[in-house]
């Protein structure tokens, strides 16, 4: 990947290198916050280290993603992943249900991932590398349609001016976080490769960690019944 002189190559590795060192941290992270009693401050100290891993992978992604061959899905799931991170983040963190510029300015952003996904599965746009297998035309609608359900469920949100019923703000806090930590699983065995069928490496974390959000989800709601 080189455009000028060897410019990207000077910059690609250090930044592959950060990219790849956050990527370590935020997994092993949200692995461990399924492990510690929700809201101490174990938890609140490690939830930060997630947010801050997910968002140094976003911002080292950007100028990954457009170096040499520019790659637009790349940058549609650096995008989807830090959105469910911070999203996640300011949940947790403003009790009057976080609706202010800053979290419409994420669901902007989701927007966008969603309409480069789309454009990635029309074949409007070349998306590199990532494109380099059958499945991921129907891996890119799946995305996209995430990201625009997502969109829509915002805006709705936005309309809202009653303050959220605290279980319903941490469930939500709950699912967009696992829904980060599936996206970050989802990164580290694709670039692993650790099934022999690449539909696979995207498959799985979904498939073994969807149960666990609805699990917790169940768990969260069944105590705004109580």
């Amino acid at each position: 990947m080189t455009l000028i002189d060897g410019f990207y190559t000077d910059f690609e590795k250090p930044l592959l290198y950060i990219h790849v060192l956050a990527g370590f941290v935020s997994l092993g992270t949200a692995y461990l916050l399924l492990f510690l009693k929700k809201g101490d401050k174990r938890h609140k100290k490690y939830g930060m280290y997630y947010v801050y891993g997910m968002s140094t992978i976003f911002v080292t992604a950007i100028p990954l993603s457009m170096m040499g061959v520019v790659q637009p899905f790349l940058f549609a799931i650096a995008i989807f992943s830090f959105y469910f991170a911070f999203a996640g983040y300011r949940q947790a963190k403003v009790r009057s249900g976080a609706r202010e510029n800053v979290d419409k300015a994420l669901t902007l952003l989701m927007f966008i991932a969603g309409v480069l996904l789309f454009l990635n599965a029309a074949g409007a746009i070349n998306y590199g590398f990532y494109g380099q297998f059958e499945g991921m035309n129907t891996i890119s609608i799946i995305f996209g349609i995430g990201c625009m359900y997502i969109t829509a469920y915002d805006l709705n949100r936005y309309r809202k001016t009653d303050k959220p019923n605290f279980y319903d703000r941490t469930n939500t806090h709950l699912n967009l976080m696992l829904a980060g930590t599936i996206a970050a699983t989802t990164a580290f065995i694709s670039t692993i490769e650790l099934f022999p069928q690449e539909w696979m490496n995207w498959a799985m974390p979904n498939v073994f960690i969807v149960p666990v959000i609805v699990y917790f989800s169940r768990r969260e709601l069944a105590k705004k019944a109580q």
